[in-house]
């Protein structure tokens, strides 16, 4: 559009008649089965003003909207930032002439209460420019499809899993105990949500949902708590959102919170997920140690998303620790149960060496199982590759026809992990 055409001022009934038409053709053309409320327009003392209601907003939301202004509006600022309420102004052309400035355009966004809304106002009309706008916000705020939240996940650093039933519990040896408590804390809630809330409904005097909001993994590395945390996202078919620590850190003052908090908004864009916080210690240590500020932010962020006045949820946060004795004593009282991973018995054992090395017989299995005390799933599976690696090269060497690794090779290996605690490729 040229530049000429953007800065016309259009009269009141022209920019009423301009939206109208735009938002009633972007309403009738969406897929929306809830009701979609239409702008309200008023000129008081020569002020012309937009309102219209939202479904809600988040810092996410807040962030875009700055985006959308900022391609459509030259020199902006951020007149004021609290929670609930956030409001943006337009600068004048010449940012040296503060003349007038509460003339121009103004956006703010309203949360306070349940009624959340927008409203854009300036001295007399707008600008075509500044009607682009205001219809572009309404768009924003009523088309889900406008933020692709898996996508803005992964590029905070997060990696999301759709499953599609690739992984079974039979691909998780023994750990019975723990998958029954799986099966009843997390699974059944999220295949029966009614019944739980009909619970509730029927016990409490104000209605709140009595299903987890929070899990804790503990255990040592290796025993299979990422492994299993996918395996519930398949069976509930709702996706995995996996976070290493080191991906939301930054040497930037405020930043690494941001990115967490960030992290949760898109979570809840994706409607049900489950978030994997892996090491939560590294992320949130007790304040009773020496704590850095960018550590007692991150801390804050994760204590008020998991119960507090912005907590989530659509999102069923699992945090996976083997050092839970360093966790802060109000974070893990977030946590509706804790899960304790144990490293795998003799039996276990055998049954995962089982899964990577199925051509060796059960005597076999049973000896490298005796033999491999102390070990987690993860070091079995490393202590078999490094095996069938070994193998290989000799078959090379040797020209010999591909075959499979014997048990002794197996066994060399488990006693080459225990005596040295890692093995070389």
């Amino acid at each position: 559009m040229p530049a000429e055409i953007k800065k016309t001022v259009i009269s009141y009934d022209e920019m009423k008649k301009q939206m109208d038409n735009e938002l009633s053709a972007f309403i009738s053309s969406g897929n929306e089965t809830e009701y979609i409320e239409m702008p309200k327009y008023f000129f008081e003392k020569g002020i012309c003003r937009i309102s219209f209601n939202i479904p809600g907003f988040n810092e996410v939301s807040v962030f875009n909207i700055l985006q959308i202004m900022k391609n459509h509006i030259e020199n902006i600022r951020i007149h004021t930032m609290d929670p609930g309420y956030y409001a943006f102004q337009a600068l004048n052309s010449n940012l040296f002439k503060t003349e007038d400035i509460l003339d121009n355009i103004k956006i703010e966004i309203f949360g306070i209460t349940a009624n959340h809304k927008v409203e854009i106002s300036k001295k007399a009309n707008f600008t075509q420019e500044e009607v682009n706008l205001a219809i572009e916000i309404f768009r924003y705020f009523h088309n889900k499809e406008d933020i692709d939240a898996v996508s803005e996940l992964k590029k905070l650093g997060a990696s999301v899993y759709i499953e599609n039933n690739s992984l079974s519990w039979n691909y998780i040896a023994g750990y019975e105990d723990v998958k029954r408590k799986i099966r009843e804390s997390v699974i059944l809630p999220l295949q029966n949500p009614d019944v739980y809330d009909s619970i509730a409904k029927l016990t409490r005097q104000k209605f709140e949902s009595n299903r987890p909001k929070a899990i804790l993994f503990e255990g040592s590395p290796g025993v299979g708590k990422t492994t299993i945390a996918r395996i519930i996202a398949g069976e509930v078919k709702i996706p995995l959102v996996y976070l290493p620590i080191e991906s939301i850190m930054s040497k930037w003052y405020g930043q690494s919170a941001k990115n967490l908090s960030e992290i949760f908004d898109y979570c809840e864009e994706l409607g049900s997920c489950i978030l994997f916080l892996d090491e939560i210690d590294s992320l949130a240590g007790s304040r009773d140690q020496n704590m850095f500020e960018a550590t007692r932010r991150i801390l804050s962020v994760l204590l008020r998303r998991l119960d507090g006045i912005e907590s989530v949820t659509n999102t069923i946060t699992i945090g996976a620790t083997n050092r839970k004795n360093d966790l802060d004593t109000a974070l893990i009282s977030r946590f509706d149960q804790t899960i304790f991973f144990p490293l795998p018995n003799q039996n276990e054992r055998s049954a995962i060496f089982s899964n990577y090395a199925r051509h060796l017989s059960q005597s076999d299995l049973d000896a490298i199982g005796l033999l491999s005390d102390g070990l987690s799933g993860r070091n079995i599976k490393d202590i078999c590759e490094y095996s069938e690696r070994r193998w290989a090269r000799k078959i090379i060497i040797k020209k010999e026809e591909v075959s499979v690794p014997p048990a002794d090779y197996y066994k060399y290996s488990v006693n080459l992990w225990l005596g040295k605690n890692n093995i070389e490729s």
